[in-house]
């Protein structure tokens, strides 16, 4: 009986290991250039349930300025806007890279492909968990920025609810 605690001890610790460490990646395929020729609406493309219209772009086009573009600092402000819709841009299927990248380039004026071009930091693509925040937060960046912190804490309540309840059997 206290073999199968510490088996289940070790598989539970594990996969929240697993689980709370795996790094967040915005994969190299969406970050390609997939403008279309044309007076398409930017929104028509695929189902994309972003309403990218709407989206603050300043985030980019206040950081990333040409016409010598700083690469680290422009793929930095990119990961700002991509990482919140990490799960809708990495699939390829629903359009939501493409239109994403169509608003970019409207608001920002950037050269097609600049942020595929610059912005390669790892074979998955481009790592969402080394964002740096830039000086002078606002109040809804702070309030963004913390729940990381609660997601952690709720993760570690349940955690320990777990753990505890497996110590009782």
């Amino acid at each position: 009986m206290g073999f199968e605690k510490c088996f289940f001890l070790f598989l539970f610790f594990l996969l929240v290991g697993l689980t709370s460490s795996s790094p967040i990646y915005i994969k190299h395929d969406v970050l390609e250039a997939r403008v279309k020729m044309g007076r398409a609406l930017l929104q028509q493309q695929g189902n994309c349930p972003i309403d990218f219209e709407r989206e603050n772009y300043t985030v980019i086009t206040s950081q990333c300025k040409g016409p010598q573009y700083n690469s680290t600092i422009c793929c930095n402000a990119f990961k700002q806007l991509a990482c919140k819709h990490l799960t809708e841009i990495n699939d390829v299927q629903n359009g939501c890279a493409t239109t994403m990248f169509n608003y970019i380039n409207l608001y920002g004026k950037y050269p097609p492909g600049l942020f595929a071009n610059m912005c390669k930091e790892d074979k998955e693509g481009l790592n969402c968990n080394n964002i740096i925040q830039p000086e002078g937060k606002s109040e809804e960046q702070k309030s963004h920025s913390s729940k990381g912190a609660q997601f952690s804490m709720v993760l570690m309540l349940i955690a320990s609810g777990f753990l505890i309840i497996m110590l009782n059997i």
